[in-house]
């Protein structure tokens, strides 16, 4: 097993360029804090397995590894960083040797990581006094990295570009083995390739330098950087001196009853934003960080976390969701194992350590409030005179209604349903649907009685306003409803109004935490409304704990669309009904979709780099057509890359000058004619009465003011207005393309994706339903592709590749 430990990346620059005294303790901190986190893992995450089938986990006395230090990366950039080669063999309590169990061992890697970088920091601050502070970095996805307070600028920057001229040169080595070779490189080959890149961007090929070589040669690098001596001496000044004695450090943070709970809830509260189940090793990652930013002494960080984490693991905040361990006949009890069968921490051989998995008290809560609320039958009900106006209304306007959505309407207006859930896939035709259903809600019969009410929210701003547009209700986001619901301010009359009579349809609600869902739909029906949810269970879920859509389904049932409608020939403009079956079959997990797609040439299988450059040019070609075309891309850090490419070909065909630019929040320039999306909601940026600039809305530049403000032109409603400086700079980036995630509720012509094979079934389904007439997924098979290609039906498709499709459509993300 293979352990690594880096410090980052301002830790390595100081270390380089710092007098010798000040790099040894840099060092030595380095050094101690490997230490102590293999201490920690010895005691927390070291086993092997005893009996049949290796049934039992039990204690050993420890690791045996070997530490390997190197001073340098590759590219001979200072790079201080410890390998750690851990030997498979442990041996028992009883001196028995055995294999290394190493399911912990796996488990255990982030938080090693988050211990050491705790360590090092705690370390560097007690011993040279220096200072850590967050920094962003380009992808607002990621977390900010804590470095060093003054070791930043072109330094570091200059020591990391030789890495990004091997990544370069590695890509068009790749493009061109796929060329000559009609397939990707194979793991060897593609180590060969990076191999031969570096050897190609390396400037200076030399055998390998002592220490003292190494830091006379770093110290005329940063001389140059920087700007003499002078430069230097003032750039190690600003980390170092701080107006503080080594011998006293800055004051910390006090490990405080108050401090460890609120921490704890902090904790919590991270951890279940990105998953609805949690192990001891995820909250324990998340209180290293935070014990970290709040500065706690390192004679004290051990007891600090330890508290953290037992409170966050506490019954009050988190429930277990781990069985009994023994049962004897019908009795519902653990027995307890003799003394034999049980660790020196006292628990059973028969369990595997630190897999508890942990779900949060109120989030079950939630799950329980809403299935029950399900159950209830008490609501309005609208007559089917209403309903049969309405659907005769919309024929009338040329929109007819297929017997699914006739149905669906049907349902959720006459049901009497407090709660009432409809599943509908992408392309069914659901708001035209909902535009019904508002129609019938609203009606009054003919003897004067009915005329409801009804509210539309949705997760994201983008959605609320597509629902305003498409049903003429009053529309906002489920945010806003629960800050209104929370905050001491009035609530807003739209809030306040909802009452027997009203019907809130939420859309989009599996990309709605539970915890919210739960609140709005608690104060919906506690002023005797009713809820209707729509959505569907396998699109991307909520960011934090989801999939309550299922349960109620299961539980109560659902009203089911299952015409897909929204794809079409290019040519004719007729229904394509392949394409629909198709997407059902994908959303499904049906293998059938994968012989459709490539009957089609939707998939394109090489490189990373091959496929990235397919992509492109297919949505080049698009674009030049005529076609409303989208790029996505599974990383943030590609969908820039791709970004910048698209308009530097813009502007190379673009007469005359490029004109005043601006630059964006993802560190890119924007100017005249440029595709651009705004990031983040701001409700005073007002397009219209009832409309404001959304996270995801598409614009195009129209002019750009020596401030950084932009004048924009909405794409799809094709309103105007100016665009801040420092919104433009905080939250716009280039349009041409995105995420998967954020494109779900973007409908294209056309999509191409660039896919990894680490992607869930539902963000592949996704990215296969934006475009109406087609769309096409480039699967890169960087790192797991097979020298053999085999003919699947008219693609080439190399073995793993349909490996990794089928894998997706099986996988329950």
């Amino acid at each position: 097993y293979d352990l690594s430990f880096s410090p980052v990346k301002s830790v390595s620059t100081l270390w380089a360029v710092a007098p010798p005294e000040i790099a040894e303790v840099i060092e030595q901190a380095h050094h101690d804090a490997v230490r102590d986190t293999l201490t920690w893992l010895e005691e927390a995450a070291t086993y092997t397995r005893r009996g049949r089938h290796g049934v039992a986990q039990v204690d050993v006395k420890g690791l045996i590894a070997a530490a390997f230090t190197h001073r340098d990366s590759r590219a001979g950039d200072p790079d201080l960083h410890t390998h750690v080669a851990i030997s498979n063999k442990v041996q028992t309590l009883d001196g028995q040797w055995l294999a290394l169990d190493g399911r912990p061992l796996y488990r255990n890697g982030v938080t090693a990581s988050e211990r050491y970088n705790t360590r090092i920091e705690a370390l560097l601050i007690e011993r040279l006094g220096v200072q850590f502070a967050d920094r962003p970095g380009a992808d607002p996805s990621k977390r900010p990295v804590r470095e060093i307070v003054g070791i930043d600028g072109p330094l570091p920057r200059q020591w990391s570009t030789r890495r990004a001229a091997i990544d370069v040169r590695q890509a068009v080595l790749s493009a061109q083995f796929q060329t000559d070779y009609g397939r990707p490189p194979n793991p060897k080959e593609a180590l060969a390739l990076a191999q031969q890149a570096n050897n190609e961007t390396r400037q200076n090929k030399h055998a390998p330098r002592c220490y003292a070589d190494q830091r006379a040669s770093w110290r005329s690098e940063a001389l140059a950087v920087l700007g003499g001596e002078q430069g230097l001496s003032d750039y190690l000044r600003a980390a170092i001196g701080h107006g503080r004695r080594r011998d006293h450090p800055p004051p910390t943070q006090q490990v405080s009853r108050p401090w460890v709970e609120q921490t704890a809830t902090r904790v919590l509260s991270t951890v279940q934003s990105a998953r609805a189940t949690w192990q001891v090793h995820h909250v324990r990652a998340e209180a290293e960080r935070q014990a970290r930013a709040a500065g706690i002494a390192l004679a004290d960080v051990d007891r600090a976390v330890e508290a953290v984490v037992t409170a966050a693991l506490s019954p009050a905040r988190s429930m277990s969701l781990q069985g009994p361990e023994r049962l004897t006949g019908h009795q519902r009890q653990s027995v307890p194992e003799p003394a034999l069968l049980r660790r020196t921490d006292g628990s059973s051989v028969y369990t595997v350590a630190g897999s508890t998995l942990y779900t949060s008290t109120q989030i079950v809560a939630a799950e329980q409030a809403i299935v029950a609320a399900g159950a209830r039958r008490d609501g309005r009900v609208v007559s089917a005179h209403a309903v049969d106006l309405a659907l005769l209304e919309s024929s009338a306007n040329g929109v007819d209604l297929n017997p699914g959505q006739v149905q669906l309407v049907r349902e959720l207006a006459s049901s009497g349903a407090r709660l009432q859930l409809a599943l509908a896939p992408a392309g069914t035709g659901k708001t035209t649907a909902m535009r019904v259903l508002s129609r019938s809600w609203t009606s009054t019969d003919s003897d004067g009685t009915g005329g409801g009410t009804v509210i539309g929210l949705a997760p994201s701003a983008a959605a609320a306003a597509v629902l305003r547009t498409e049903t003429g209700a009053r529309t906002d986001t489920l945010a806003k409803l629960i800050h209104s619901l929370h905050s001491d301010n009035p609530v807003p009359d739209w809030v306040s109004s909802i009452g027997p009579d009203t019907l809130v349809v939420i859309d989009e609600a599996g990309m709605a935490g539970t915890a919210d869902l739960a609140t709005a739909i608690t104060y919906v029906l506690g002023r005797g409304g009713s809820v209707r949810l729509i959505g569907d269970d396998q699109q991307l879920a909520a960011i934090g704990a989801g999939g309550v859509l299922r349960d109620i389904a299961d539980t109560h049932g659902a009203v089911t669309l299952s015409q897909v409608m929204r794809f079409t020939h290019p040519d004719t403009g007729a229904p394509n009904h392949a394409e629909g079956a198709a997407s059902l079959a994908l959303r499904d997990g049906d293998p059938a979709a994968l012989g459709y797609y490539i009957d089609n040439s939707r998939v394109h299988v090489g490189d990373n780099t091959t496929v990235t450059e397919q992509a492109y040019t297919a949505w080049t070609a698009d674009r030049a057509a005529g076609r409303d075309a989208i790029m996505l891309a599974p990383t943030r850090d590609l969908v820039v890359e791709l970004n910048r490419r698209a308009r530097s070909d813009r502007l190379a065909q673009q007469p005359g000058p490029t004109g005043p630019q601006a630059t964006l929040g993802d560190g890119t320039q924007a100017s005249i004619g440029d595709a651009i999306i705004t990031r983040k909601n701001n409700r005073t940026l007002a397009i219209t009465a009832t409309d404001w600039v959304k996270n995801g809305d598409r614009w195009q530049v129209e002019a750009v003011h020596q401030t950084g403000a932009l004048d924009v032109k909405h794409l799809r409603t094709g309103r105007r207005l100016t665009l801040p400086a420092d919104y433009v700079a905080d939250h716009v980036s280039l349009g041409y393309a995105t995420t998967v995630h954020g494109a779900q509720g973007i409908t294209a012509d056309v999509a191409h994706t660039v896919a990894t094979g680490q992607e869930t079934r539902q963000l592949l389904y996704v990215a296969m339903t934006r475009g109406r007439h087609a769309n096409h997924v480039y699967l890169s098979t960087a790192g797991d592709g097979d020298p053999h290609s085999v003919i699947t039906r008219d693609a080439l498709l190399p073995p793993t590749a349909v490996d990794l499709l089928t894998r997706l459509l099986a996988r329950d993300g």
